[in-house]
């Protein structure tokens, strides 16, 4: 039971990188088109916020279900 639930634990922070550094390229593109204004990207923040907020719903989701 233990390694099912580390194996999830590190599929979520995987999938939390790879969502927080798509976010941040597809939506700095698509601002930089639209105002026409260049966006420092920071990859390693982007995947920490992301890799943050998958934990936390995956937390929130054991809790309530």
């Amino acid at each position: 039971m233990k390694t099912t639930w580390l194996a999830s634990l590190l599929v979520t922070i995987f999938w939390g990188a790879v969502l927080g550094l798509v976010v941040t390229y597809l939506g700095g593109a698509m601002v930089e088109a639209l105002t026409a204004t260049p966006i420092v990207r920071e990859p390693l923040k982007a995947m920490a916020v992301g890799i943050i907020l998958a934990v936390m719903s995956g937390l929130l989701m054991t809790t309530h279900h």
